[in-house]
């Protein structure tokens, strides 16, 4: 096949694009970034890849091409452009495409668990105590079950910590490595859950569609309407049979902030307010008071250790079963404090706008329209989830790999 110029190789590219994604081609150009601008999700970011290698009979470099200029290009270039991917493409010209295996096994394996504490059903009335004390965990942190939905919480008592990377392979925004200081809070030991988030639907009332599609709503014929993991019915919300410990994904910014308020006994319409964790509580949460490469240190284990880069090429997820989601108290990414899967699994808001510049100031992250996310998934290379990566996405965006944990208060 012979070699097509650059330009026509980006007008293809944008073609191919608007049509992949299901937006009017006017409404994008050489210039936008999929997961930034359009939200698009990590899936849909790979079944992108995949048209692009058929169409342009190229082969993009999989997982075990780590070391390939061309992969760290598609996966770990920060704000990944139509131009850049029409760049690469010209560079792949003459690869040929060819099937290839994916990033790992897309199977549920067996993983110990955690004892599942999330509620179901509706709070009926407010409890008198929000935080009710369950002693130490055997790592000697403090726990606290928080009543409105059950979830075991962990008291970090912060003070001055490390928050960034000075390693050779981080990127500029993750840098420079610098301190931080943190009051005392509690955070999530797990990603709230889809029993857990059906909790929350059912105890506030009815919610007009218009709110319920900001929030989480996929509308049946819309894209990604088989894999969202709750339904509705006259006896309300409850989640689809043998997901009620995965993780509640297909959530936006907004959705994720509503439950954080409901969760903390707080009115979740306030939206200028919110208990998701901001980076640095998240960052110290995932991996202690010091830099460390990975929640349980420097060294790299298997790729068990993690629900990550489990995508496999081609796969399609026809039923929801399909999906290479662990439950939320699977002992994966567990964190020196115990926390579950803060590596892995699912990609999870902050509360923080996402500001490539903020480390190096050394100042608060400025408005730029994108939310922060943090951790990882089992879409993305394992790279991805190191406690340092940073990344973020429009505030309304629906992920299948994306959700959440709540953060509260410690008085």
């Amino acid at each position: 096949m012979a070699r097509q110029a650059l330009e026509e190789i980006e007008a293809n590219i944008l073609a191919l694009s608007a049509e992949q994604f299901g937006i009017r081609s006017a409404k994008i150009s050489l210039n936008t970034r999929p997961v930034q601008d359009l939200g698009i999700d990590s899936l849909d970011l790979i079944e992108w890849m995949m048209a692009v290698e058929e169409a342009f009979d190229v082969s993009l470099p999989d997982a075990k091409e780590v070391g390939d200029p061309a992969y760290k290009e598609v996966f770990t270039r920060r704000y990944l452009t139509f131009k850049d991917m029409a760049e690469l493409v010209h560079l792949r010209s003459g690869s040929g495409h060819t099937e290839q295996t994916g990033f790992g096994k897309a199977t549920h394996q067996y993983h110990e668990k955690a004892a599942f504490s999330q509620l179901g059903g509706a709070l009926e009335s407010q409890p008198s105590e929000l935080y009710r004390s369950l002693g130490k965990s055997d790592l000697g942190v403090e726990q606290f079950r928080r009543m409105t939905d059950g979830m075991v919480c962990m008291l970090l008592k912060g003070g001055s910590v490390e928050i960034g990377s000075k390693c050779a392979d981080a990127h500029p925004d993750e840098k420079p490595l610098h301190t931080v200081d943190i009051e005392p809070f509690l955070i999530d030991r797990e990603t709230v859950s889809t029993t857990a988030f059906c909790r929350f639907l059912n105890s506030i009332g009815a919610i007009d569609d218009e709110v319920l599609c900001k929030w989480f709503l996929i509308r049946p014929g819309e894209r990604r309407f088989d894999h969202q993991l709750i339904e509705s019915n006259s006896a309300g919300w409850s989640p689809k049979s043998g997901t009620e410990e995965w993780p509640m994904i297909l959530v936006t910014w907004y959705g994720a902030v509503a439950y954080s308020l409901w969760a903390n006994g707080h009115d979740w319409h306030a939206e200028n307010s919110t208990f998701l964790p901001s980076e640095a509580q998240w960052e110290y949460a995932a991996r202690g008071p010091t830099s460390k490469r990975w929640p349980w240190g420097d060294d790299d284990l298997e790729s068990d250790a993690i629900n990550a880069g489990k995508h496999q090429r081609h796969a399609a997820y026809k039923d929801v079963a399909d999906l290479p989601l662990e439950p939320v108290n699977a002992k994966l990414g567990v964190s020196p404090f115990g926390g579950l899967q803060m590596a892995g699994n699912v990609w999870q808001w902050c509360a923080d706008w996402f500001d490539p510049s903020a480390y190096a100031r050394g100042g608060a992250p400025s408005c730029t329209g994108i939310r922060s996310e943090r951790g990882g998934s089992w879409v993305s290379p394992t790279d991805l989830s190191r406690s340092s990566y940073r990344r973020g996405r429009i505030p309304d965006a629906k992920g299948r790999c994306l959700g959440f944990r709540c953060v509260g208060p410690y008085t």
